[in-house]
């Protein structure tokens, strides 16, 4: 997935552009601090208080008046594992009370447009995300490809480890016929290639110096493929480059949620359920998606501050209606759900670190953005100094600090 460094927005977005388009302005404005009541938060959902057919509804209502009907879903499967690779989500922070659970936005919204978008707030449990970042950083090199790779002959097993080594002020020399093979599309390739899944940006890049460190260049670091390799110009997967297996908690961590979700809650019978029989989308074999379900490709991205997700659909994978796996750390975002094109108004959705959101059966051909990384938002558990980390946590908490999200997007391919 793509990203663009943000540039300064209009307060008033004219009128001329599509919804989606709208909405992404307004995000990545920086006239003003954004107003996060507009941006649908598991926090803020009044509940009721009994379960419908093992669900609870839920009624979120923005700052602007605007309300979404939700349900909540527990994970009992995920209970009974005693959480993701088993481990308890608050653990050592005396809140066991409350289990995981899964947010379910109503089918029916917007003419079924958001089917298949389930969000899981605060699934990860605080060591589980160190870990994660640990495990996303340690593998950003080869035989996984970077968005660095093309320009620059990078360290055997990858900057992170260089810097972990403390090489930080090693000699990275520029590929002298650095091509365009894996680069980003411009904003001025056609509209076709623009729709598909976009690459994070490489402005970041100079274009200059023929060397430079592993320190400087380190924060450039924008993407790193697993599993089967992405080609970001062909928008084909480069199967003759074999296929390198994904990091084993990324694997773990994907192929549990998806396989521990309640799908019958997120495709129950909708003729019965929408107003317009019509508009209910087809139904996806999501009981196969239970026993079967097998995570072989995805990508990691490093957003910076200022970085920002251009809406996008994903085309590449030839199963389009599996679950896309998507795991949150770092800061936290503003991230934006549409429908199959961008005059659909979208959805903002505030995402946490911790937090895992799957986008499967129609809601894979949805039009979906990041328009803003929040700045100020790291979690204590994820500094430095954090108390309960491990005593070599201190140099991927320091990365962090300096503004940094890591969002990981796996997938099956076939």
């Amino acid at each position: 997935m793509g990203r663009k460094k943000c540039v300064q927005g209009n307060s008033t977005p004219p009128t001329n552009i599509s919804a989606f388009r709208d909405e992404e302005r307004r995000w990545k404005s920086r006239l003003a601090a954004p107003d996060l009541s507009l941006a649908f938060d598991a926090d803020n959902i009044a509940w009721d208080s009994l379960m419908t057919a093992g669900r609870l509804r839920g009624i979120w209502t923005s700052g602007s008046g605007a309300t979404e009907e939700c349900w909540r879903v527990d994970l009992d499967e995920l209970a009974e594992l005693g959480g993701l690779l088993g481990q308890s989500r608050w653990k050592g922070k005396q809140r066991q009370g409350e289990n995981d659970y899964a947010i379910i936005i109503r089918a029916c919204t917007n003419s079924s447009l958001r089917a298949g978008f389930v969000f899981f707030p605060r699934v990860l449990s605080e060591s589980f995300q160190r870990d994660l970042v640990g495990e996303t950083l340690c593998h950003a090199g080869q035989p996984n490809l970077t968005s660095l790779d093309n320009h620059y002959t990078l360290p055997p097993g990858g900057l992170w480890n260089a810097w972990k080594e403390g090489r930080g002020d090693e000699l990275v020399w520029r590929k002298r016929s650095a091509t365009s093979t894996d680069a980003a599309p411009s904003d001025a390739a056609p509209a076709a290639a623009r729709d598909q899944e976009r690459a994070p940006s490489e402005s970041c890049i100079d274009k200059d110096p023929a060397a430079t460190t592993v320190g400087d260049l380190l924060p450039k670091l924008r993407w790193a493929n697993v599993g089967w390799h992405y080609n970001w110009t062909t928008k084909l997967y480069e199967f003759e480059r074999g296929q390198p297996p994904l990091p084993p908690l990324i694997y773990s961590c994907c192929r549990t949620l998806a396989r521990s979700m309640p799908w019958q809650h997120a495709y129950p019978d909708l003729r019965h359920a929408c107003d317009d029989p019509a508009a209910s989308p087809p139904r996806p074999d999501w009981q196969r998606w239970k026993e079967a379900y097998e995570p072989d490709a995805g990508i990691v991205n490093f957003y910076q501050l200022k970085d920002s997700l251009t809406s996008h659909v994903d085309l590449a994978e030839v199963d389009a209606v599996s679950p896309l796996v998507s795991l949150s750390l770092g800061h936290s975002s503003v991230f934006l759900i549409g429908g199959t094109t961008r005059d659909v108004p979208p959805l903002p959705v505030l995402l946490r670190s911790g937090d895992a959101l799957i986008m499967s059966g129609a809601g894979r051909r949805a039009y979906h953005a990041l328009p803003r990384v929040l700045e100020g938002t790291l979690p204590d558990y994820l500094r430095a100094d954090a108390a309960e980390a491990d005593p070599e946590w201190g140099l991927y908490g320091e990365y962090l600090e300096r503004g940094a999200r890591i969002n990981v997007n796996v997938r099956s391919v076939f």
